[in-house]
């Protein structure tokens, strides 16, 4: 983070992981930056959290046999797996990456189903 004011560089740091614990424990961190400094490195660092992906079919877990799928994970993996997977077909179909090809679409409305029976549960 670089001063507007001078152009000191009030707080750098380098890292192989994503580690927010780590560097907000940093004293440079918390020395150099005002709170509302800080607030907002936060909401940028944790922006870009990396979530891991996970191999579920080949993840050397217990097998789970799902219909014709067998999964080698477990049942909370596979269903949050199965969240994030509609979850990013519901953004690329609302922020127009997906061309209205009728093949591709065809993907979309077992999601939409699985979606509604979803959420008829949690209300």
């Amino acid at each position: 983070m670089v001063s507007v004011g001078n152009g000191n560089i009030k707080f750098e740091h380098v890292q192989a992981l994503f580690d927010p614990n780590r560097v907000y424990a940093l004293a440079e961190f918390t020395a150099n930056l005002s709170e509302p400094q800080q607030t907002i490195l936060r909401q940028f660092y944790d922006g870009c959290n990396p979530r891991p992906m996970r191999d579920l079919v080949r993840g050397g877990a217990d097998r789970l046999q799902v219909g014709a799928m067998e999964f080698q994970c477990s049942p909370e993996e596979l269903l949050s797996g199965l969240i994030e997977t509609i979850y990013a077909m519901r953004n690329a179909l609302l922020h127009g990456e997906v061309d209205p090809d009728p093949r591709v679409l065809a993907c979309y409305e077992p999601a939409y189903r699985i979606v509604m029976l979803f959420l008829g549960c949690v209300r």
